[in-house]
C-alpha cells in the first residue's frame, strides 16, 4: 500500500469518526480514563474528544441498564469493574441516560469490549457509544400503551377486572378512615347468548358496546364500570349507600331499556339489563371479592325473577 493509499484510508476513518453516529472509545483501566475518544462524542454530548479525555465521563451518568440483567438498573460500578478486569465480562453492554453539555437527558448504548496488553492482561476495554434516545422513548411509548390496554377493555373501554377490585379494595380503606359509604352495582345483558346465537357475534358486541355507552351516562366522573367477565359488569360507586346505588341502577336499566338497538341488518332489538346491588358502611368489615359477590348473588336473583329488574337487600323493601 503506497503512502497516498494510507493517507486516504486515515483521512476516511477521521472522517467517519468525526461525522459518524457511533463514538469509539478506548478506556484504561488504571487511570479509568479514556487513551482515545473520536470527535463524534462532540456531537453525542456537547464535549469535545479533549474535554471527556480530562475528566470522568461517569459524573454524567445519572443511570446505568445492564443489557444481560433485563435493563435492570444499577446502583454502583464497582463490583462491575472488578468482574471485567478479572475477565468474568468479556462483552459489555449498557444503556446510559446521561447529562448532556447543555443540560439535556439522552439515552446512550455502550458496547465495550476487552482491551488486551502484549501479556494478555486486561487492561481496559475498547467499544462505542451510540445515541439510543429515539429507541428508548418509543419503546416505553409502547409499554405504556401495553400497560393501558391491560387497564381497559377494549370494547366497552371500561375498566378492567384487575383495576376494579383494586380500586373497590381502595375504597373499603377509605370507607374505614373518613366513616363513608361505598356501593357496587353488578350488572349483565339479558338474554346475551341467544341474541349472539340469533344475530351474531357482531351485533352482540354493538350490544356491549351500546350498552356501555348507556351505563357512561348514567355514572359520575367518580364512579368506576368495568367489565368483570363475557357478559358481566361491575360499577363501584364511592360515597354511595345502598339506596342511592338502588337508583343508580335503576337509572342504567330505564336508560338500556329505552335505547334502541338494531342487529346487523336493521331489525330492532329488545335488550335489557338485570342488577344487583351491595353496599358497605365503615362499620361493617368488608372485603372487595366478597362484597362484589353478594352483588353477583343478587344479580342471580334479579335474572332468575323476571329480568329487566335491580335487587337490592330485601330489607329496604325497594324490589
Amino acid at each position: 500500500m503506497t503512502l497516498d493509499e494510507q493517507a486516504r484510508i486515515k483521512a476516511e476513518i477521521e472522517l467517519l469518526q468525526g461525522h459518524g453516529g457511533d463514538v469509539i472509545y478506548r478506556l484504561r483501566y488504571e487511570t479509568m480514563r479514556y487513551d482515545y475518544i473520536s470527535p463524534a462524542i462532540e456531537k453525542l454530548i456537547g464535549f469535545t474528544a479533549d474535554e471527556v479525555m480530562e475528566m470522568n465521563l461517569r459524573a454524567l451518568i445519572e443511570e446505568t441498564r445492564l443489557v444481560k440483567d433485563g435493563l435492570c438498573p444499577v446502583e454502583s460500578f464497582e463490583p462491575l469493574e472488578d468482574s471485567r478486569k478479572r475477565r468474568e465480562v468479556l462483552k459489555w453492554q449498557a444503556d446510559y441516560r446521561m447529562r448532556t453539555k447543555d443540560g439535556r437527558r439522552i439515552w446512550v448504548a455502550d458496547i465495550s469490549y476487552p482491551w488486551f496488553d502484549e501479556s494478555g492482561a486486561i487492561i481496559g476495554s475498547v467499544g462505542t457509544l451510540r445515541d439510543i434516545t429515539e429507541r428508548v422513548e418509543a419503546e416505553s411509548k409502547v409499554m405504556e400503551e401495553a400497560a393501558r390496554s391491560r387497564q381497559v377493555d377494549p370494547l366497552t373501554r371500561f375498566g378492567s377486572r384487575a383495576v376494579f377490585f383494586h380500586r373497590l379494595e381502595e375504597e373499603l380503606k377509605r370507607v374505614k378512615r373518613s366513616r363513608q359509604d361505598v356501593a357496587v352495582l353488578a350488572l349483565c345483558i339479558d338474554d346475551l347468548d341467544a341474541l349472539q346465537a340469533t344475530h351474531g357475534r357482531v351485533t352482540a358486541e354493538r350490544v356491549l358496546r351500546e350498552t356501555a355507552d348507556q351505563v357512561r351516562s348514567c355514572l359520575r366522573e367518580t364512579d368506576l364500570p368495568a367489565r368483570v367477565a363475557e357478559n358481566e359488569v361491575g360499577i363501584c360507586l364511592p360515597d354511595t349507600q345502598a339506596e342511592g346505588a338502588f337508583w343508580v341502577g335503576e337509572r342504567i336499566r330505564e336508560a338500556v331499556l329505552r335505547h334502541q338497538f338494531t342487529a346487523e341488518d336493521g331489525q330492532l332489538l329488545g335488550v335489557t339489563v338485570s342488577l344487583g346491588v351491595a353496599a358497605a358502611r365503615f362499620d361493617e368489615p368488608q372485603n372487595a371479592q366478597d362484597m362484589f359477590k353478594t352483588a353477583q348473588s343478587r344479580l342471580f336473583i334479579a335474572r332468575h325473577t323476571g329480568k329487566n329488574r335491580v335487587s337490592v337487600d330485601e330489607l329496604m323493601n325497594l324490589h
